[in-house]
Protein backbone atom coordinates (compact mmCIF):
# COMPACT_ATOMS: atom_id res chain seq x y z
CA UNK A 1 0.00 0.00 0.00
CA UNK A 2 1.39 3.37 -1.01
CA UNK A 3 1.57 6.20 1.48
CA UNK A 4 -0.70 9.13 0.72
CA UNK A 5 1.25 12.23 -0.20
CA UNK A 6 0.46 15.53 1.41
CA UNK A 7 1.06 19.04 0.07
CA UNK A 8 0.22 21.09 -2.97
CA UNK A 9 1.13 20.60 -6.56
CA UNK A 10 2.90 23.27 -8.54
CA UNK A 11 -0.26 23.88 -10.57
CA UNK A 12 -2.30 24.48 -7.42
CA UNK A 13 0.27 26.92 -6.03
CA UNK A 14 0.45 28.88 -9.29
CA UNK A 15 -3.34 29.05 -9.45
CA UNK A 16 -3.55 30.41 -5.89
CA UNK A 17 -0.85 33.00 -6.63
CA UNK A 18 -2.68 34.11 -9.78
CA UNK A 19 -5.92 34.53 -7.85
CA UNK A 20 -4.14 36.56 -5.15
CA UNK A 21 -2.49 38.77 -7.77
CA UNK A 22 -5.85 39.36 -9.45
CA UNK A 23 -7.46 40.23 -6.12
CA UNK A 24 -4.68 42.71 -5.29
CA UNK A 25 -4.90 44.30 -8.74
CA UNK A 26 -8.61 44.91 -8.23
CA UNK A 27 -8.29 46.12 -4.62
CA UNK A 28 -5.22 48.39 -4.93
CA UNK A 29 -6.97 51.37 -6.60
CA UNK A 30 -9.73 51.23 -3.99
CA UNK A 31 -7.16 51.31 -1.20
CA UNK A 32 -5.50 54.35 -2.76
CA UNK A 33 -8.84 56.18 -2.89
CA UNK A 34 -9.58 55.13 0.68
CA UNK A 35 -6.24 56.57 1.84
CA UNK A 36 -7.00 59.82 0.01
CA UNK A 37 -10.48 59.98 1.53
CA UNK A 38 -9.15 59.42 5.05
CA UNK A 39 -6.48 62.11 4.55
CA UNK A 40 -9.17 64.49 3.28
CA UNK A 41 -11.37 63.85 6.33
CA UNK A 42 -8.37 64.33 8.63
CA UNK A 43 -7.56 67.66 6.96
CA UNK A 44 -11.21 68.79 7.15
CA UNK A 45 -11.36 67.95 10.86
CA UNK A 46 -7.96 69.47 11.69
CA UNK A 47 -8.83 72.73 9.91
CA UNK A 48 -12.27 72.92 11.48
CA UNK A 49 -10.87 72.26 14.97
CA UNK A 50 -8.07 74.80 14.49
CA UNK A 51 -10.50 77.48 13.36
CA UNK A 52 -12.88 76.76 16.25
CA UNK A 53 -10.05 76.89 18.78
CA UNK A 54 -8.75 80.18 17.34
CA UNK A 55 -12.24 81.67 17.57
CA UNK A 56 -12.65 80.49 21.17
CA UNK A 57 -9.22 81.88 22.07
CA UNK A 58 -10.14 85.31 20.67
CA UNK A 59 -13.34 85.39 22.71
CA UNK A 60 -11.71 84.00 25.88
CA UNK A 61 -8.70 86.33 25.74
CA UNK A 62 -10.71 89.34 24.60
CA UNK A 63 -8.06 90.04 21.95
CA UNK A 64 -7.81 89.46 18.18
CA UNK A 65 -6.37 86.07 17.22
CA UNK A 66 -5.06 85.11 13.77
CA UNK A 67 -4.70 81.69 12.20
CA UNK A 68 -2.20 81.62 9.29
CA UNK A 69 -0.35 79.03 7.20
CA UNK A 70 3.10 78.13 8.51
CA UNK A 71 5.88 75.87 7.33
CA UNK A 72 8.11 76.14 10.40
CA UNK A 73 5.64 76.73 13.26
CA UNK A 74 7.28 80.07 14.12
CA UNK A 75 6.25 82.41 11.31
CA UNK A 76 3.42 82.84 8.82
CA UNK A 77 3.88 82.03 5.17
CA UNK A 78 3.29 84.83 2.71
CA UNK A 79 1.50 82.61 0.20
CA UNK A 80 -1.71 80.58 0.01
CA UNK A 81 -0.20 77.17 0.87
CA UNK A 82 -1.55 75.50 4.03
CA UNK A 83 -0.15 71.99 3.35
CA UNK A 84 2.51 72.03 6.09
CA UNK A 85 0.20 73.32 8.83
CA UNK A 86 -0.61 76.59 10.57
CA UNK A 87 -0.04 78.65 13.65
CA UNK A 88 -2.37 80.65 15.87
CA UNK A 89 -1.21 83.87 17.51
CA UNK A 90 -2.53 86.87 19.44
CA UNK A 91 -2.71 89.67 16.88
CA UNK A 92 -3.30 92.97 18.69
CA UNK A 93 -1.37 95.00 16.08
CA UNK A 94 -2.83 93.43 12.89
CA UNK A 95 0.65 92.23 12.04
CA UNK A 96 1.26 89.65 9.28
CA UNK A 97 3.61 87.84 11.71
CA UNK A 98 3.55 87.20 15.46
CA UNK A 99 5.17 90.22 17.16
CA UNK A 100 7.01 88.02 19.68
CA UNK A 101 7.31 84.33 20.46
CA UNK A 102 4.95 84.63 23.42
CA UNK A 103 2.14 85.71 21.07
CA UNK A 104 2.04 82.25 19.44
CA UNK A 105 -0.71 80.27 21.16
CA UNK A 106 -0.16 76.96 19.35
CA UNK A 107 0.86 75.39 16.07
CA UNK A 108 -0.46 72.52 14.00
CA UNK A 109 1.93 70.59 11.76
CA UNK A 110 0.58 68.38 8.98
CA UNK A 111 2.52 65.44 7.59
CA UNK A 112 2.97 65.41 3.81
CA UNK A 113 0.15 63.48 2.23
CA UNK A 114 -2.11 63.06 -0.78
CA UNK A 115 -4.12 66.23 -0.05
CA UNK A 116 -3.05 69.77 -1.00
CA UNK A 117 -4.60 72.72 0.88
CA UNK A 118 -4.74 76.26 -0.51
CA UNK A 119 -6.49 79.45 0.57
CA UNK A 120 -8.41 81.55 -1.90
CA UNK A 121 -6.42 84.52 -3.21
CA UNK A 122 -8.55 87.14 -1.45
CA UNK A 123 -7.83 85.98 2.07
CA UNK A 124 -4.93 83.72 3.02
CA UNK A 125 -5.30 83.99 6.81
CA UNK A 126 -8.24 84.10 9.22
CA UNK A 127 -8.37 86.77 11.93
CA UNK A 128 -10.97 86.52 14.70
CA UNK A 129 -12.10 89.55 16.67
CA UNK A 130 -12.79 89.34 20.44
CA UNK A 131 -16.48 89.07 19.51
CA UNK A 132 -15.85 85.84 17.55
CA UNK A 133 -16.47 87.57 14.21
CA UNK A 134 -13.94 87.04 11.45
CA UNK A 135 -14.76 90.21 9.52
CA UNK A 136 -13.80 90.97 5.94
CA UNK A 137 -15.00 88.54 3.33
CA UNK A 138 -15.44 84.76 3.42
CA UNK A 139 -12.26 82.70 3.67
CA UNK A 140 -12.10 79.40 1.80
CA UNK A 141 -9.47 76.73 2.23
CA UNK A 142 -9.63 74.35 -0.74
CA UNK A 143 -8.58 70.72 -0.52
CA UNK A 144 -7.42 68.92 -3.66
CA UNK A 145 -6.07 65.50 -4.53
CA UNK A 146 -2.41 65.69 -5.52
CA UNK A 147 -2.59 62.45 -7.50
CA UNK A 148 -5.86 62.98 -9.37
CA UNK A 149 -5.78 66.84 -9.45
CA UNK A 150 -9.46 67.07 -8.49
CA UNK A 151 -11.19 69.35 -5.99
CA UNK A 152 -12.22 67.39 -2.87
CA UNK A 153 -14.00 70.17 -0.98
CA UNK A 154 -13.48 73.36 1.00
CA UNK A 155 -13.55 74.65 4.55
CA UNK A 156 -15.35 78.02 4.49
CA UNK A 157 -15.33 80.69 7.21
CA UNK A 158 -18.02 83.37 6.86
CA UNK A 159 -17.75 86.91 8.21
CA UNK A 160 -19.60 85.93 11.39
CA UNK A 161 -16.83 83.40 12.09
CA UNK A 162 -18.93 80.30 11.42
CA UNK A 163 -17.10 77.37 9.80
CA UNK A 164 -18.70 74.96 7.35
CA UNK A 165 -17.61 72.27 4.91
CA UNK A 166 -18.37 72.68 1.21
CA UNK A 167 -18.26 69.18 -0.20
CA UNK A 168 -18.15 68.18 -3.85
CA UNK A 169 -19.42 65.11 -5.65
CA UNK A 170 -17.23 62.05 -5.13
CA UNK A 171 -18.58 60.51 -8.32
CA UNK A 172 -17.47 63.26 -10.69
CA UNK A 173 -15.37 65.83 -8.79
CA UNK A 174 -14.41 69.05 -10.59
CA UNK A 175 -10.77 69.72 -11.51
CA UNK A 176 -8.58 71.35 -8.89
CA UNK A 177 -8.22 75.09 -9.58
CA UNK A 178 -4.59 75.29 -8.41
CA UNK A 179 -2.95 71.98 -9.37
CA UNK A 180 -1.78 71.31 -12.95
Amino acid sequence: MRAQRRGFTLVELVLVLLLLALLLAVAAPSLSLLRERMATLQAFHALTAGLAQARMAAVALGRPVTLCPSADGRSCRGDLVWDAGWLVYVDATRSPQPAKDEDVLWTEALAPGPVAIRATPGRHRVRYQPTGMSGGNNASLRLCSRKRAVHLGSVVVNIAGRVRHARVSRVDPPPCPFLP
